[in-house]
């Protein structure tokens, strides 16, 4: 299928769809830790282990080859490269920032994934980055700086856990962009995905089994727990990682910005979280910096071939 402009247009709806999706799912799962004994570890499992398993029972509904994926040794690696390390630990990672800050905190840490990405494509293609990515890449630092400090660097507002985890989400959000974008021109996203939240969960269930149940768990809670699991992960990695094929990663990235806001503005919301000016001023700067970065000039952006 061409990249036509009609294409492309549907892989942002979809990308931002997903993207705002997993913003709910953070303010749910920020949710699930205050008010039950849910651990990181086993939402991890659940989402990882039920949406796996209902993606490939679809995937092979639909008539997908489910095991192509799996008959060259490069295809297989990567495959459990991404499971590994695009879902668990992105996943995992992720969590844990939520648990020891909250939703709006791990998810604006999330948008320094676009800034990574193009260090790493600056890196293997041994090349400089355009002056308008270094400065925004500068900007997204400072950014980053005021929002955990709001201002005062002999002080931080913002758990140092929360902190720690948040970067360590978005170098494995970098990893859950570029590892599968090579499987994803020969597979679907379906078989890709589905794949990957298996390896995940296998990982995830020797960490914490999913039949491990917490305590004080009540009916909204299990209706939270469904939306993370079939909302948050299940339609969310479908829509956003088919985007992957039309989309570049950094405009991907940008459109991944719909997280942070959604899951800033449903904390504020619902969660009673407050930012001070300055934490405010670092918020939009990050967010300001991926817009820069997603930046092409027009005659540059009408050059780039389609890809088939």
């Amino acid at each position: 299928m061409s990249d036509s402009p009609m294409s492309t247009t549907r892989a942002a709806i979809n990308a931002s769809i997903g993207a705002c999706m997993w913003g709910i799912g953070g303010v749910c799962s920020n949710i699930l830790f205050t008010t039950t004994d849910a651990s990181p570890e086993w939402i991890v499992s659940m989402r990882l282990t039920f949406a796996g398993i209902l993606m490939l029972l679809f995937a092979a509904a639909t008539k997908k080859p489910l095991l192509r994926v799996w008959r060259t040794p490069a295809s297989a690696i990567r495959q459990v490269a991404f499971g590994i390390v695009g879902v668990f630990l992105a996943q995992l990672t992720y969590m844990l920032a939520i648990f020891y800050g909250n939703a709006a905190i791990a998810t604006i840490m999330l948008s320094l994934v676009p800034a990574l990405i193009t260090i790493v494509f600056c890196v293997t293609q041994r090349s400089l980055p355009r002056l308008i990515d270094a400065l925004a890449i500068i900007i997204a630092l400072a950014g980053v700086f005021l929002l955990v400090t709001d201002g005062n660097p002999g002080k931080l507002h913002v758990a140092p856990l929360a902190v720690f985890w948040g970067f360590i989400a978005a170098c494995t959000g970098a990893a859950y962009t570029l590892l599968p974008r090579k499987l994803l021109m020969q597979e679907s996203p379906l078989v890709v995905v589905g794949w990957g939240l298996i390896v995940g969960s296998v990982a995830a269930n020797l960490w914490h089994p999913v039949w491990r149940l917490p305590q004080h768990l009540h009916p909204v809670s299990w209706l939270m727990i469904d939306f993370v699991v079939l909302g948050a992960t299940l339609l969310a990695y479908i829509l956003y990682v088919s985007s992957l094929k039309v989309l570049r990663p950094a405009i991907a990235g940008m459109i991944g910005n719909f997280e942070p806001l959604t899951a800033t503005i449903l904390s504020v919301a619902f969660l009673n979280l407050a930012f001070h000016p300055l934490q405010l001023a670092g918020i939009i700067s990050v967010l300001g910096a991926v817009f820069m970065m997603s930046w092409q000039p027009r005659k540059k952006r009408d050059l780039i071939p389609r890809r088939q």
